[in-house]
């Protein structure tokens, strides 16, 4: 970085990814509050386990894909000549995620950072950082050249428009290098298509514990009940007879013990 950002009190700290990403980038949460972003429990663990790449099934809202685009920003910023993109489910999502996701993080950083670091364009869809790096969002892009790649919801994708789902597979997947970054999330949207497929092997890969090369995917996996802030008071909150098999099997088949807010939480979500 330039002599000016040296100067600034917060230039030490600013070495440390973790602490960047944990104090520089401001979002909007789920009040429509402005705050600062920090780890919750599925993204810090994401962050300490990511391999080059990353296949990611996950429960609903745990605030992956703004990790993950943060994480990419902030790689953008600090790292000369580096290009990120995002493939996004529809282009109204992708206009989402730019502003909200992008665009906003970068417009409420520090000043004396965005002076170190302005932007050379600012696109719909865009934005290219004077250090020669870039980050963008679509429907669509090749990988080429790109050294961190984010596929969002590839389940719907793949389970909407297959068609879709094939191009990223033979055209921006497959044309990774050894050494990029890439990190395809999604819900899980039924038992076939691309997404699943891929989560297949990445799974059985995990199970069997093999070593994993640049160019094998790593599964990672966040379930609903993985999540803290997923409870709620349980007063008044009626557990089905449905709804008590499906605990039942947890604890029976996985281990897996649900507190009382956390049952009443699954059951009104699934309503």
């Amino acid at each position: 970085m330039s002599a000016s950002i040296k100067q600034h009190p917060l230039y030490d700290k600013m070495r440390d990814q973790h602490w960047r990403l944990n104090n520089l980038y401001h979002v909007v949460d789920k009040q429509g509050r402005d705050v600062v972003f920090k780890f919750n429990a599925a993204q810090q663990k994401l962050y300490d386990e990511m391999h080059y790449l990353n296949v990611i099934l996950k429960a609903r809202q745990l605030g992956y894909s703004t990790f993950i685009q943060i994480y990419m920003l902030d790689q953008c910023l600090f790292s000369s000549n580096t290009t990120a993109g995002v493939i996004a489910h529809t282009m109204r999502d992708a206009a989402t995620m730019f502003n909200a996701k992008l665009k906003y993080p970068y417009d409420h950083l520090p000043e004396a950072l965005r002076r170190v670091r302005p932007l050379v364009r600012d696109s719909a869809m865009e934005l290219a950082f004077s250090n020669g790096s870039s980050i963008r969002v679509g429907t669509s892009m090749r990988s080429g050249t790109l050294q961190f790649l984010h596929v969002s919801e590839l389940g719907k994708i793949a389970a909407k428009f297959p068609e879709k789902a094939r191009e990223i597979r033979t055209g921006a997947l497959n044309t990774i290098d050894a050494g990029q970054v890439v990190f395809v999330e999604s819900t899980a949207e039924g038992q076939e298509g691309d997404f699943y497929e891929m989560c297949q092997v990445a799974r059985e890969s995990h199970n069997l514990k093999r070593k994993l090369t640049p160019l094998d995917f790593k599964f990672h996996f966040a379930a609903w009940w993985q999540e803290p802030g997923y409870t709620i008071d349980p007063d008044g909150v009626v557990i089905t007879a449905v709804m008590d098999k499906y605990f039942r099997c947890l604890e029976t088949n996985h281990g897996i013990v649900l507190t009382p807010g956390q049952k009443a939480w699954y059951i009104k979500k699934s309503g």
